[in-house]
């Protein structure tokens, strides 16, 4: 019986030229190992997507956006993209700072909100965790909510005591 991972398994199998037939059990081994890594990843990312929603490839972000490369390296530059940098050195985008418009542009005050995070999380992830997660503070919205509802001045000035807290 076939499934969408069985044939992904059996393509890169036959595209690398292995032969399965010369594989040892160290080889095996190795393999089976990786692939328990890849699949922890995927659980992992999983719970994150559930938790901050998706996060884009750099293909996918230029598709939503409709930017070239060079304008979206600016945005992150320019912190008006929310980068999410893996332990594996992979990045991708979180769609917690864009609004839903088609194309997506990044929400009002998010600029601010990603300056005050940058000292306190390089990596994107708690400031995504963050802005997806009610605050009392904001009447039980998240900082998203809140900024898409345009109270940018309020969440500012939350993200700003939170990456303070965080980075103490």
């Amino acid at each position: 019986m076939s499934s969408p991972l069985t044939d992904v398994m059996a393509a890169e199998i036959a595209a690398s030229g292995i032969d399965e037939t010369e594989l040892n059990q160290a080889d095996v081994q190795y393999v089976e190992h990786r692939i328990r890594d890849v699949l922890s990843g995927l659980k992992a990312r999983r719970v994150w997507e559930n938790h901050i929603g998706p996060i884009l490839t750099h293909k996918q972000t230029l598709e939503v956006t409709g930017w070239t490369k060079q304008a979206l390296s600016q945005a992150v530059r320019d912190r008006r993209v929310l980068r999410l940098e893996a332990e594996d050195g992979t990045a991708g985008y979180s769609v917690t700072g864009f609004d839903d418009a088609a194309p997506a542009k990044p929400i009002p005050g998010i600029k601010e909100v990603l300056r005050a995070w940058s000292h306190a999380d390089p990596q994107g992830w708690t400031v995504a965790s963050w802005l997806m997660t009610e605050q009392p503070e904001l009447g039980g919205r998240t900082p998203r909510e809140s900024l898409l509802g345009g109270d940018a001045t309020a969440v500012v000035a939350l993200a700003r005591q939170a990456a303070d807290r965080l980075a103490a």
